[in-house]
């Protein structure tokens, strides 16, 4: 049986809590290099430039909104000639509560305020980046295939105060990327055209969306309508990974998220990761990083009181051993 498009779109996730105003001057602007994310610029005052999108140039004006999805490299401006600078809060995915204001430019008034994000992205399994599409709008003169007319650059302004304010900003950005691509007829496209409802692209979105849950090779296999070996098989030969192993992967990332927030205690973590047993957790934990989960704790904690934000977690994620077993 064919999957529906909500299916298909709900495979399309958002992750992430590096998001800042950015204050530009008339002399400045900031570039940023390639992605593997999503770099969301929404517009509330002034009007920028972003060039080096698919070759061309992009004008945002207020209330308008742009999402990157082609990880190229882009440079956003006031004006053509302004020079630019790595902006380092998004290049370092600096994880945050509420946005900073952040001013580019050493001299002369504000000229445009951006409300920016870079987020972390997963596609549903087997897609190629390349065939979304490189940008998607909302409220620019270009077609609009988004019939979401409520959440806009004044709404997400609105969300960017008080506590918790990245999460909802985080989760406004996905509901937007969802109506934007929904109608959207390159993705309309790709949608009739892929085999993304196959087995293993389940298995994947399954182990993603619940890692906390009692997965085996088995429990897996019954899931998707398959038998235990030829599941396994096949999983290895699209992935390059044993299905365990990618179970381990997602349960450590989201354990490192959790223990960033610095919101749950060690145990509670562990139970969420899936682990009956904090010991049990914190050695895999420590295995898999390289590091113990209480010094992920105690540097959040540090970091936290002294108002700086807690480090990019492709640090720990960069140190971990990719074929840990479950």
């Amino acid at each position: 049986m064919n999957g529906t498009l909500s299916e298909f779109l709900n495979l399309l996730d958002l992750r992430g809590q590096t998001w800042c105003f950015v204050d530009v001057r008339s002399s400045g602007g900031f570039s940023m290099p390639p992605s593997d994310g999503v770099l969301f610029y929404a517009v509330v005052q002034g009007s920028v430039q972003i060039a080096g999108i698919a070759g061309g140039t992009i004008e945002l004006r207020p209330g308008s909104v742009a999402m990157i999805l082609s990880g190229e490299p882009h440079a956003l401006r006031t004006t053509p000639d302004s020079p630019t600078r790595r902006l380092d809060f998004l290049c370092d995915e600096q994880s945050v509560d509420v946005p900073p204001t952040i001013t580019i430019g050493r001299s002369g008034p504000v000229e445009a305020r951006v409300l920016s994000a870079k987020l972390k992205v997963s596609w549903p399994s087997g897609l190629r980046r390349v065939s979304m599409p490189p940008v998607v709008m909302l409220g620019t003169d270009r077609t609009n295939y988004s019939r979401l007319s409520a959440v806009r650059a004044e709404t997400l302004q609105m969300s960017a105060t008080g506590t918790g304010a990245t999460a909802l900003l985080t989760r406004l950005a996905a509901l937007m990327l969802t109506a934007s691509l929904r109608n959207h007829p390159q993705c309309l496209l790709l949608f009739k055209s892929s085999e993304w409802n196959d087995p293993i692209a389940n298995a994947l979105h399954l182990i993603g969306s619940d890692p906390s849950a009692d997965w085996s090779v088995a429990r897996l296999a019954r899931k998707v309508g398959m038998g235990r070996s030829s599941f396994a098989a096949r999983f290895t030969a699209q992935t390059g990974r044993t299905p365990m192993e990618v179970i381990t992967e997602r349960r450590m990332q989201y354990a490192a998220e959790l223990l960033q927030q610095g919101e749950l205690k060690i145990i509670e973590i562990s139970a969420r990761a899936g682990y009956r047993s904090e010991a049990a957790f914190s050695r895999r934990f420590a295995r898999y990083f390289g590091v113990s989960p209480g010094s992920v704790r105690r540097n959040a904690q540090m970091n936290d009181k002294s108002g700086e934000a807690a480090p990019a977690l492709h640090t720990l994620l960069t140190s971990a051993h990719p074929h840990c077993p479950a």
